[in-house]
């Protein structure tokens, strides 16, 4: 039986190592990022500051703090929804974790679980609906054309 070494300087070797390294690395960002989080990662992933951060991020000053004005008027409100939505996920995780599944209950939990979402995407969508028109021109097109490119 002979075996092949691979060469420790060559290319495939390199590349190897490196994708090794680079998929610990990540893992490990993931593990952190979920071990600090009270809720579940994509929950805390789409929650609204965080949108509204994102779009915030790609605005010229002026335009952000127009956009996190709107967003204040309605926070109190995005908030409350917000928790309604992850505390209505967490009884249909309980739901699902139960030794005999209740199959009709846990598809009225997540339909409930979803139109707390939608409540939720509706209140972000007229945040939105409230900032745009008070934005620059400029400001409007800088983030159409950033959203563009992704």
């Amino acid at each position: 039986m002979t075996r092949k070494w691979i060469a420790l300087g060559s290319p495939r070797t390199l590349a190897l190592i490196a994708s090794l390294c680079l998929n610990v690395l990540m893992g490990s960002y993931i593990v952190a990022q979920w071990a600090r989080a009270s809720v579940p990662p994509l929950v805390a992933a789409t929650t609204p500051p965080r949108l509204i951060r994102f779009i915030a991020d790609r605005l010229p000053s002026a335009d952000a703090g127009t956009l996190w004005r709107v967003y204040g008027a309605k926070e109190a409100e995005l908030r409350a929804t917000q928790a309604d939505y992850e505390h209505a996920l967490r009884q249909a995780a309980g739901l699902l974790a139960q030794t005999h599944l209740d199959a009709a209950a846990l598809r009225t939990a997540v339909m409930e679980a979803r139109e707390k979402r939608i409540k939720v995407g509706d209140i972000v969508m007229e945040t939105f609906l409230e900032a745009f028109p008070q934005l620059s021109p400029q400001g409007r097109q800088d983030l159409v054309g950033r959203l563009r490119d992704r």
